[in-house]
This record gives structure tokens, sequence and C-alpha cells, in this order.
């Protein structure tokens, strides 16, 4: 189903998110049918989460379709990693998921669901230098919850700048010996458990 409207709210919904977009890509994402351009722009930050403008390149990346063949597998392997933890990324930290699909969300709105009520959700997305390598590590909530010693109620309480903070203080600039599932075709590592090392 085709939307007139659709081009402007991409792009509302790109600067919403604290994006910028080249005129190509966004281009491209016009050519795109609605479910698509969703696709699109709820995997950007998973596969590139340092990025600020979402450029040509990356968009054609992403709508490539998968190999021919059986599905690809989520997870690449279990390992254990070994490093320092030097930034946390936007979008960490006390957080709001749709209560349909699950997704991260802003001010309440998702772009699947449109208008919806939040669910409260701890994550945390950081750099982790092995000093051989860069990944971003994924924390879900009760990994977030154990290394940051907060849980999911005083967070609402803390709210979400003092939550953040306190994040920080516990992972930026130490070393830890880090446990879990290094994503397929990617460098995402989603975190099972942790231990620092001093």
């Amino acid at each position: 189903m085709a939307y007139s409207s659709f081009p402007e709210g991409i792009l509302k919904t790109v600067l919403g998110r604290g994006y910028q977009i080249h005129p190509e890509a966004l281009k491209i994402l016009e050519a795109q049918g609605e479910e698509k351009v969703r696709e699109v722009l709820d995997s950007f930050s998973e596969k590139y989460p340092e990025a600020i403008v979402i450029e040509a390149k990356q968009v054609e990346e992403l709508l490539e379709p998968p190999p021919v063949g059986k599905a690809p597998e989520t997870r690449e392997f279990r390992t254990t990693v070994i490093g320092e933890i030097t930034q946390i990324y936007d979008g960490s930290g006390l957080i709001q998921r749709c209560p349909k699909c699950d997704r991260w969300i802003i001010d309440n709105f998702c772009m699947v669901h449109s208008d919806v009520e939040g669910v409260w959700d701890l994550r945390i997305k950081a750099r982790f230098d092995t000093g051989k390598e860069q990944c971003t590590l994924i924390f879900k909530k009760e990994v977030t919850e154990q290394i940051a010693k907060i849980t999911l109620a005083e967070a609402k309480q803390l709210g979400e700048a003092a939550t953040l903070e306190r994040i920080g203080q516990a992972l930026i600039g130490k070393r830890f010996e880090i446990g879990g599932d290094k994503l397929k075709g990617g460098t995402n590592f989603l975190v099972k458990v942790i231990r620092e090392i001093k």
C-alpha cells in the first residue's frame, strides 16, 4: 500500500531519531515500499551504531537481499573476549519499547504501530576495544542491571539522564571479560556474562 505523504514521513522519522540523511539515500528509500523502508530504518542503528548521516551506500547494503539458500543464522558463535569499554552509545540506559513488537521507540511512537504506550526497559550499547579489534556490545536488561548495579524500578525513579550517567561510571575506561554470542555477519556482540578485571 502506498502513501503519498510517506517520503516526508521518512525524513521526519530520521530527524526525530537524531540522524541526518543524504539526499541520494532519501531518494532510494522513497522508491521502496513502506514495509521495506521500515525494515531499513529499524536495522540502521544496529548495523551502523556510530553513524550520524544515513548514506546512500548504507541504505543499498541494508536493502540487499539475503543469499539464496537456508535462512541465515543470527548468531555466529559463543566466545569470550577481554578488553575495555570506551564509549556508551545513544539509545542506552532507560528506554521505552513498543508493547506490540518490542522495538525501541521514542516519545511513545513506533514506526510500525504508530502511537503506543511504551514499556520501560534497560539496555546498553557500547564500544568495546580488545586492542586488536573493536565491536559493539549489546546488553539486555538482566546483564545491564547486574553490571550497573541498578534495577529497572530504580532507573525509573532516577530518570533517563541519571541512569545513563550511572551506567557510564560503571563501564567507561574499565577492562572486562565478556562472554556471549557474536552476531553473524557483523561486529555486534550480545553479552551474556561480564566480569570486571582489576
